[in-house]
């Protein structure tokens, strides 16, 4: 695991939620941040402490959007938009109506899509 899910799953471990589905989605997410960041797509990027902070506020309100959405509210409205976007994208139920498991969601497509979706809203 790499050091960011070793910090992740620590506080997890302290503060007693271990949901290692939900440190997996938070830090493909930072990654997605991450990349479109670089790529110039958002103009801020989540960092591990910020993840820390999302993971304390879940133990306390057992909500992953609201501990996502209290955390993020120090952003512009455009940032927590496209975050929550991109955040949404990656923990997207894994269930058909009917029940069938569907394809896991792949990180790079939604980094594709995100950036032309912002490409396009830039004009």
């Amino acid at each position: 695991p790499t050091i960011e899910k070793k910090i992740v799953a620590k506080h997890m471990a302290k503060f007693g939620v271990e949901d290692i589905e939900f440190a997996d989605k938070l830090i493909a997410w930072s990654n997605v941040i991450r990349k479109t960041f670089e790529a110039e797509g958002v103009d801020e990027v989540v960092s591990t402490r910020r993840l820390c902070h999302i993971v304390k506020s879940y133990s306390i309100f057992n909500d992953r959007m609201k501990a996502i959405n209290m955390c993020i509210s120090r952003f512009d409205e455009e940032t927590k938009t496209a975050f929550l976007d991109l955040y949404t994208k990656i923990d997207e139920s894994q269930l058909t109506e009917d029940g069938e498991i569907i394809e896991e969601t792949n990180v790079d497509d939604v980094v594709a899509d995100y950036n032309h979706q912002t490409e396009e809203n830039e004009f």
